[in-house]
């Protein structure tokens, strides 16, 4: 069956029918980030090896952003799944806030392309930043709510664990908040501090165990 039913507030959706939705909207998002990197007008008038070279190079913060993009996607859509294998059974509000999360997830392509268009911008970085830091908050908000007082969560689910993926959770919008401060004072490399993220996360899991 699709859905669930419950005699007060009538049929759910399941698990398996949210979870495939939200692998559908990441691995559309993931698949359009590449409209980020944009050829200028004039690449195809102007046929030598020289000039190819050139695009090619100029095309660096393009390139950068689509790939730091697509990696932090895919660690939300991990971070996704490892959420939806601790909880029992999503309940309307747990949907509203994967849908709105999710809608931050088909945001990042434009953010990203964005952001690449003016890269020596800093609001076109903070847009990057935001999206960032909302899709993050999204994740933070749903692990919260499913697993405060073990509202959604699988019983087994111990404090510690609980606490870890927490904590784990606030990483991105962390650093993405940072980077926006940064973005403040005309800084438009700001994003080189998502290269971080790697040694937080092992941080966090050592703190954690």
């Amino acid at each position: 069956m699709s859905e669930e039913y419950d005699e007060r507030e009538g049929p759910h959706l399941t698990k398996a029918r949210l979870e495939a939705l939200s692998d559908g909207i990441f691995a559309f998002a993931m698949t359009l980030l590449v409209i980020s990197i944009n050829l200028p007008d004039k690449a195809t008038l102007v046929q030598s090896n020289a000039f190819a070279l050139h695009t090619l190079i100029s095309l660096y913060s393009a390139f950068y952003h689509y790939v730091l993009a697509f990696l932090i996607l895919a660690a939300f859509w991990v971070s996704q799944h490892i959420q939806f294998h601790s909880i029992r059974a999503p309940d309307k509000i747990f949907i509203w806030i994967n849908l709105i999360t999710l809608m931050f997830v088909a945001l990042l392509p434009f953010s990203t392309s964005f952001n690449g268009s003016f890269t020596n911008v800093p609001v076109a970085a903070m847009v990057f930043q935001a999206n960032l830091f909302a899709l993050g908050m999204g994740m933070s908000c749903q692990w919260w709510y499913a697993t405060c007082h073990h509202r959604l969560a699988e019983p087994s689910l111990t404090p510690s664990y609980i606490r870890r993926m927490t904590a784990h959770n606030l990483i991105v919008p962390a650093v993405s908040l940072f980077c926006i401060l940064v973005d403040l004072t005309g800084i438009t490399w700001s994003s080189i501090f998502y290269l971080t993220l790697p040694p937080i996360e092992y941080i966090v899991q050592r703190i954690y165990g």
